[in-house]
């Protein structure tokens, strides 16, 4: 994923089939990719050192015929695979084997206070293994059955919740660590997506978008791109002090590489640049067109033609205050429970409310 800005020379890109080999001579076979990339590759200059520059430079072809000659024989002809889905395994899962598994959201990753606290203790009381995710979430592994119940209500007392109550949004967008932890970083990620998410959330209901829809939002501090921006429908990179990058293009599945749209936007100003394209998405959308797929059909210089006319929607839908529907306690204690997910109070409470009528609703067809 790794480029530098603004020199088109470094770029994304996307990994190319290389052959099959049976499992037995899988080491011989990475040994001798290893071998191409050192002997061949960029060594003088880091910003091309990445094998992905030895592999534009030459074709597939060639580097094929090459690495071939390390391997000692030819591949096999590449074995067709199921097209790619992207799945969180968030939620409630069997195993296979009579037990469950338990696919926990986390924020970026970062579980700290009395959700990290928790966690250790469930982890230890019922010995469960742990995967953790290329998408930041944790997996617990090796549940009875018996004990589905108890390891719910634990968890989410601590924060860590269902996938139902978490919103679609945050289901799969990730940031980098960037400030305070990495060197790199030009400026906040893992820090500002939560702002982000909830201002993304905002613009939503204030063009008229339905709580389930949602966007791939991947947030970096740095055009290495270790959130995996470039292949977001929607990605900032930090490219100055709280400015960002704008990409735009890749797909729910994250098998497209985006394209760049717009640099220097200052966080404080990406309302302007994204909410025109989220109510145009909404007003102009194919029948179920992605943001990703919507924007690359559309094209930039239109939806810069949007972004430079935008004077807001047409029509704004009502806001509603929880604050003026329900007594001070409730409030407040909805407005608790909202800060632990980095939510409002109203968010939170649309949340239960849509999710008590779908359980109903499914109560009454079954």
């Amino acid at each position: 994923m790794g480029r530098t800005h603004r020199l088109e020379t470094t770029f994304p890109r996307l990994a190319e089939p290389l052959g099959y080999v049976p499992k037995e001579d899988i080491l011989y076979a990475v040994k001798a990719i290893v071998v191409t990339q050192r002997e061949n590759g960029r060594r003088d200059d880091r910003k091309y050192s990445r094998m992905k520059y030895l592999i534009s430079s030459w074709g597939i072809e060639k580097f094929r015929s090459v690495v071939e000659q390390y391997y000692g024989k030819k591949f096999e002809p590449f074995h067709k695979l199921p097209e790619w889905e992207f799945k969180s395994y968030l939620g409630w899962h069997e195993q296979g084997d009579g037990s469950l598994f338990y696919g926990l959201h986390v924020d970026n990753g970062r579980v700290a206070g009395k959700m990290k606290k928790t966690l250790r203790e469930v982890i230890e009381k019922y010995n469960l293994n742990v995967r953790i995710t290329p998408n930041q979430n944790i997996i617990l592994t090796d549940i009875r059955p018996s004990w589905k119940r108890p390891i719910t209500t634990t968890l989410a007392q601590a924060g860590l919740l269902q996938p139902r109550f978490v919103d679609p949004l945050n289901i799969t967008a990730m940031a980098c660590p960037a400030f305070p932890l990495c060197p790199l970083a030009i400026t906040e990620a893992e820090r500002g997506i939560p702002d982000i998410l909830k201002r993304i959330r905002t613009m939503f209901e204030k063009v008229g978008l339905k709580y389930n829809e949602s966007v791939v939002v991947r947030v970096t501090g740095c055009p290495n791109g270790c959130a995996r921006p470039y292949m977001a429908e929607l990605g900032l990179v930090g490219d100055g002090p709280n400015s960002y990058q704008i990409w735009l293009g890749g797909n729910k599945n994250q098998t497209s590489i985006a394209q760049s749209f717009m640099d220097k936007v200052k966080v404080h100003d990406l309302e302007k640049v994204l909410e025109p394209l989220f109510y145009y998405w909404k007003q102009k959308r194919q029948s179920k067109e992605s943001f990703g797929e919507f924007t690359g059909r559309m094209g930039f210089e239109k939806l810069k033609e949007y972004v430079e006319k935008w004077e807001g929607p047409i029509v704004a839908p009502a806001r509603y205050n929880l604050r003026l529907f329900s007594d001070k306690d409730t409030y407040e204690a909805m407005d608790g429970l909202a800060k632990l997910q980095n939510k409002t109070a109203h968010q939170l409470a649309m949340e239960v409310i849509r999710n008590f009528v779908a359980s109903n609703q499914n109560g009454k067809s079954e």
